[in-house]
């Protein structure tokens, strides 16, 4: 498996680099995160784009995901009636458990245009060809309450050392109350160390996909956490065109 996630990362390396040059006139319109799915820093060009690659980092099911991975063309017909073709680079393709890869358009707003038909159409039919599926998502259409669970989850990630000594007790604990607050957990702790020093190690296990809170409602300490039991935080969230 190792070999063959060594021959994606060279096939689907980025095709282009993200252009920051207009990023002072545009704020907000160039970044990068470190992707600890990926092992590498990711860039993006818009808010829709963070957005979605955030929640690819907190999806259980996403394996690996390529930014800028491909180059299709995109034929059309001039103004002499001549076919021409150009370059289109889609924005990431997606390595799912138990799914085929799914390439993504990233988009602001559902608006229709002729380019946006003709783009479409040469990555469906690329998309095919390879076995893959395309579909295009709009993040930015997510309820405020939703992406701002994403962007706070994000810096819970990864794991720390200080969160290992307490994870399984956590866990244990939540077992046993089934339907609690966050911060009556925390509070639980309070003879063996500062209810703060848990709050994060919770965080973390929600990011990592070990507890389950309702995600339509800002995470905060006196949100209420489960048992995952099979539920997934952003299942059927975003806004999909399936093209």
């Amino acid at each position: 498996m190792k070999d063959n996630w060594y021959r994606q990362d060279q096939m689907f390396a980025p095709k282009r680099r993200v252009n920051n040059k207009l990023s002072w006139k545009i704020p907000h319109s160039i970044g990068y995160f470190y992707s600890n799915k990926m092992d590498r820093t990711v860039e993006y060009e818009s808010l829709g784009e963070r957005i979605f690659y955030y929640f690819l980092e907190l999806d259980p099911s996403t394996i690996r995901y390529y930014v800028q991975p491909i180059e299709v063309g995109v034929p059309y017909i001039d103004d002499y009636g001549e076919q021409q073709t150009w370059t289109h680079i889609p924005d990431v393709l997606v390595f799912r458990r138990g799914e085929k890869p799914t390439l993504y358009q990233i988009k602001e707003t559902n608006e229709f245009s002729k380019k946006k038909q003709l783009i479409d159409k040469a990555c469906l039919n690329f998309a095919k060809k390879n076995g893959w599926e395309y579909k295009v998502v709009y993040p930015k259409s997510l309820p405020k309450e939703v992406i701002h669970n994403i962007n706070f989850l994000i810096g819970f990630v990864r794991e720390k050392d200080a969160y290992v000594l307490w994870i399984e007790e956590v866990l244990e604990k939540l077992r046993y109350f089934n339907s609690v607050s966050i911060q009556d957990v925390a509070i639980s702790f309070k003879t063996k160390t500062d209810p703060l020093f848990i709050l994060p190690v919770i965080y973390h296990l929600i990011a990592s996909g070990s507890i389950y809170v309702n995600i339509n409602e800002k995470i905060s300490p006196a949100a209420i956490i489960q048992p995952v039991k099979g539920k997934v935080l952003f299942s059927n969230y975003f806004i999909v065109e399936d093209c």
